[in-house]
């Protein structure tokens, strides 16, 4: 059966998994067509019959389930009477949920402290009583936020501990700087946060860790050592003496590796655990099904040996290390790990994962025998029955790097037939070995699908993600056109008259880059495209820092360098472009605002170049992974009419 646009909403995702004895809850994330909604609910799965039963408050809104430690209750997120997002629990042997918290506003995050209280953060603001529309004043450089519009400047972030026998939440921490919850120790004393080391600098982009206790609400600085980098506390360990944390010295600006680091209580000394190894900590595949992951990234499962999780040359792994070992593979293999947690008797690791032909499934993995099971597969059927094509790897040296990429050939063979290249975004990302419902859709409808990590992305080192800095559209492009000519050697039979070339984010930017510097592609479609660097540095909600990060490896840019930022706008080989381009872009995008696409549509219109502009209202920059599910579905039909019309 032919894999179609529609199939969203065929496709289940599976994610925050944990063990409870015989027992495995997991979340279900799926996509409702009749009310154009993104849902989520809570299973448990019988490890002995396979039988599952379902927990939760309504069945939709149910998200983020964490088991305690005793295996004996199960809290998670869902929403209130009035759409707020509560904290609610559930006996692990069923029964019906309870509400826990009673904010005013949505529950951001929660953990466990302990097995009878939870530390969640919620925010606070000054209520608008108002009927009609107010002005907003600004007074940060960074006020707007994609996927979230105007950030609010008078809000409070508080963290509050509550018992489960209590009504309400006891408050142990208030900022209004903000912060995120990053981990609580098992024993419930302590909790770990992250947040901006200089908010009122906007030229600082340091993001510290503390550690805050539950009891007193005293705050104790844990990077100070190194002062201007970033960092995320991610675990305890079980007698709450060490924490390991995510993060990078940030020496330069948008290209360090991301390791991880190991932080002794006792001692107060920060360590980079993984500063001599060449591994991506946590890491980005690109792709489209994934929902709901909890970002698990790092836990311990004794106080001397701990799991993380590891991006490397297209594959997310879990590693094992401790703090005197450095981190070897451990649950490895071509696919992407996408969600996971060590069983409460440090025996067992459950997880999630996707590979190229399977878009989710629920696994567990035995510490000691080292053997693994499958628990679940919630589209084997899908699978069974649709046409989906395991793309061949390909690798080809160029200017002093290697170069991975994946070919979908189409599902039907013909003499001749076309093929797009489909460029990541990031371009501090990259393709992987995990399930891609777009690439699959043109694979089945004839197209062969190119897919491939020019220098600029991760999982291959940082020289290799500096070597894009201050060189767009230089070595990344030439990559590209070589990724074109290596799938034609391996598929004969794509017909080079009939190439097609589209991309979103940096994907967007190279679109336009590529349709300027070559005639080489039939069509293209561009997406939430970057045309312009000089009206991006004032509009875009990461503008002013993101620009001078790549365009010249500098913290901080003057937008009057009008001549290096016009130079390496796409918007300047506008005159060149002759090949027809569809250009795509939500309404709503504040990371490439629509004023990108506008600009080069325009652009080409009065050029007298075949153009077409879709514009997607409600829609920000995550609408090709998030987006309203129509709206996805029109955009992907879109740019498959638009190749199919230029034929």
């Amino acid at each position: 059966m032919q894999v179609k646009p529609t199939d969203l909403f065929n496709i289940t995702t599976l994610s925050y998994p944990s063990l409870a004895g015989n027992s495995v809850f997991f979340q279900e994330n799926w996509i409702d067509q009749a009310t154009n909604q993104y849902y989520s609910r809570i299973r448990q799965l019988d490890r002995r019959t396979r039988h599952q039963t379902a927990y939760g408050h309504d069945g939709q809104h149910d998200h983020a389930p964490q088991v305690n430690a005793a295996g004996t209750i199960l809290a998670f997120l869902s929403q209130d009477a009035d759409q707020h997002t509560q904290v609610f629990t559930q006996a692990v042997t069923g029964g019906n949920a309870t509400q826990l918290t009673h904010e005013r506003r949505d529950v951001e995050a929660f953990e466990w402290a302990g097995d009878a209280a939870i530390a969640y953060v919620s925010s606070t603001r000054p209520d608008t009583d108002s009927k009609f529309p107010q002005a907003v004043t600004v007074t940060k450089a960074q006020y707007k936020l994609n996927g979230a519009g105007l950030l609010p400047e008078d809000v409070t972030t508080t963290l509050k501990l509550q018992k489960l026998s209590n009504q309400t939440g006891k408050l142990v921490y208030a900022s209004t700087d903000g912060f995120s919850l990053g981990a609580v120790a098992p024993a419930g004393d302590q909790a770990a946060i992250a947040y901006e080391a200089k908010p009122a600098d906007p030229n600082n982009f340091a993001t510290a860790a503390a550690v805050v206790n539950l009891t007193t609400g005293e705050l104790t600085e844990i990077t100070t050592s190194v002062p201007g980098g970033e960092f995320s506390p991610a675990a305890f360990s079980h007698d709450g003496q060490q924490l390991l944390l995510v993060g990078k010295r940030n020496e330069q600006p948008n290209i360090e590796q991301t390791d991880l680091w190991h932080y002794d209580i006792a001692s107060g000394e920060l360590t980079d655990a993984t500063a001599d190894q060449n591994l991506e900590i946590g890491g980005l595949i690109v792709a489209d099904t994934q929902q709901g992951l909890s970002g698990r990234i790092t836990e311990f499962v004794t106080t001397d040996y701990y799991l993380s999780l590891g991006f490397d040359h297209g594959a997310i792994s879990l590693y094992t290390g401790g703090p005197d070992q450095p981190l070897t593979p451990l649950v490895g293999g071509q696919r992407h790990i996408t969600d996971w947690a060590v069983g409460p008797d440090q025996r067992e690791v459950v997880f999630t994962s996707s590979n190229l032909t399977t878009p989710s499934q629920l696994r567990v993995f035995d510490l000691v025998s080292e053997e693994e099971t499958l628990l679940y597969d919630p589209n084997a059927r899908y699978a069974r029955t649709h046409d989906l094509v395991a793309p061949s790897e390909f690798s080809f040296e160029r200017a002093g790097y290697t170069i991975q990429g994946w070919y979908y050939a189409p599902v039907k063979t013909a003499k001749k037939h076309p093929a797009v290249l489909y460029i990541h975004g990031g371009p501090q990302a990259g393709y992987g070995y995990t399930f891609f419902h777009e690439m699959q859709v043109l694979a089945s409808a004839g197209y062969g699908v190119i897919n491939v990590n020019p220098r600029g992305g991760l999982g291959y080192g940082q020289d290799f993600t500096a070597a894009v800095i201050g060189h767009y559209g230089e070595g990344d492009y030439e990559d590209l056109m070589m990724s074109v000519d290596e799938a034609m050697k391996l598929d004969k039979t794509i017909d080079a008259k009939r190439l097609y070339v589209t991309g979103g984010s940096y994907g967007g930017f190279m679109t336009n880059w590529v349709v300027g510097h070559t005639d080489r592609f039939k069509a293209a479609a561009t997406a939430r495209s970057i045309a312009n660097w000089i009206s991006f540095y004032g509009t875009s909600d990461i503008g002013y820092y993101f620009t001078p990060w790549e365009i010249t490896g500098e913290w901080t840019g003057d937008v009057n360098d009008i001549e290096t930022l016009w130079r390496y706008s796409p918007l300047a080989y506008a005159d060149h472009v002759k090949t027809p381009t569809l250009v795509l872009h939500g309404e709503q995008d504040q990371r490439c605002p629509i004023g990108q696409g506008e600009e080069f549509y325009t652009a080409l219109k009065l050029r007298g170049v075949d153009t077409k502009f879709i514009r997607f209202p409600q829609s920000n920059h995550e609408l090709s992974r998030s987006g309203l599910p129509n709206l996805r579905i029109v955009r992907m039909q879109a740019i498959m009419d638009w190749f199919d019309a230029h034929q």
